[in-house]
């Protein structure tokens, strides 16, 4: 009998995991175009009666009602949040099951590898997590269009980001700590965003010395992101920028995820350095981010439904192992 997986949301992202999923589980899946009211509590309940575990894709200002519910009916929980609020709040409850909140490319996948990595090392001296989920080809001024939620590029371009500084956890400024970034010989810059450490920082305080999570752009993309948000003020109108940004910025599908992680420190009393770098690219059926994103909670969602997942309430990221995150046909988007 197949299990019976809930999925919340049905826009770019909950439509692939319906496509990933559907030849494996039984689908049921709940949209506000629908009728579908996510942040009632009742009816998500009742939505997730029968299900053995729940996907929430929706905008992450649903995620405490669904994870809620989830907790209260015992099923799995996962979503793709990188509200680091909202993450908080899913600490706190309590549940029979897994609730596992930040799945996905990052947080998620990014974590997951960098963890990883982290453990070929006796000691380690710095973390350094890059993810640029960018259009193949762009020509107006801020080198940027649309790929995913713009509710989501919003609240992680305007709320503090986690990292580690000499040791301890420390809060960082977005659309900060602008650096320049070679990637096969191609130059990106990279600057603070929220939640993409996920919960590394309270992991590894006093573990290692310097651990940080940044996006890439394409150069120039940061100077008018700091001009609309900080000069203009628009992070205290975020519906008005919202609104502009889905009225103005053209959506593609034609676009490529960098997905890289550099950590240095010893190995037998020696410096050194290990990276893991992969560009993928979107095909006919879903973007790249699509793609990273709906493969990153479908993995982690066949690791729990596998046994490989023991843990009860909430799991960090960073306590799965990354070559069960690979060995299954999900995880694969990433090897």
């Amino acid at each position: 009998m197949k299990a019976k997986i809930a999925i919340v949301g049905s826009g770019n992202i909950g439509w692939a995991l319906k496509q990933l999923l559907k030849d494996d589980y039984d689908i049921v899946q709940g949209d506000i175009a629908d009728g579908f009211d996510a942040t009632d509590f009742s009816q998500v309940k009742e939505f997730l009666n029968g299900s053995n575990a729940v996907i929430s894709a929706g905008p992450f200002a649903v995620n405490k009602t669904v994870a809620k519910a989830a907790s209260e009916e015992g099923i799995g929980y996962f979503d793709l949040t990188e509200d680091v609020d909202t993450t908080e709040y899913i600490k706190s409850l309590k549940s029979t099951n897994i609730l596992m909140p930040q799945c996905g490319l990052a947080p998620g996948a990014i974590n997951i590898c960098a963890a990883s990595m982290m453990e070929q090392f006796d000691s380690v001296k710095e973390v350094m997590m890059r993810v640029g989920a960018l259009p193949r080809f762009t020509t107006n001024e801020m080198s940027y269009y649309l790929s995913w939620s713009t509710n989501g590029l919003i609240n992680e371009y305007c709320n503090e980001a986690d990292a580690i500084y000499e040791g301890k956890a420390i809060k960082t400024m977005p659309l900060e700590g602008a650096e320049k970034i070679v990637i096969d010989g191609e130059s990106f810059e990279a600057f603070n965003t929220s939640g993409g450490c996920a919960t590394m920082c309270e992991t590894y305080e006093n573990r290692v010395e310097t651990l940080s999570y940044k996006t890439i752009r394409y150069p120039g993309h940061l100077n008018h992101m700091k001009f609309l948000f900080n000069d203009l003020h628009l992070k205290k109108n975020k519906e008005v920028l919202e609104k502009l940004f889905d009225k103005e910025v053209p959506r593609t599908k034609n676009d490529v995820i960098i997905f890289f992680v550099k950590v240095i420190g010893l190995i037998d009393g020696v410096l050194q350095e290990k990276t893991y770098l992969r560009k993928i690219y979107g095909d006919d059926k879903y973007s790249a981010i699509q793609l990273t994103t709906a493969s990153g909670v479908c993995s982690a969602l066949k690791m729990y439904l596998d046994g490989k997942i023991s843990n009860k309430g909430f799991v960090k990221q960073e306590s799965l192992s990354w070559n069960d995150f690979l060995e299954n046909k999900f995880g694969q988007v990433y090897a």
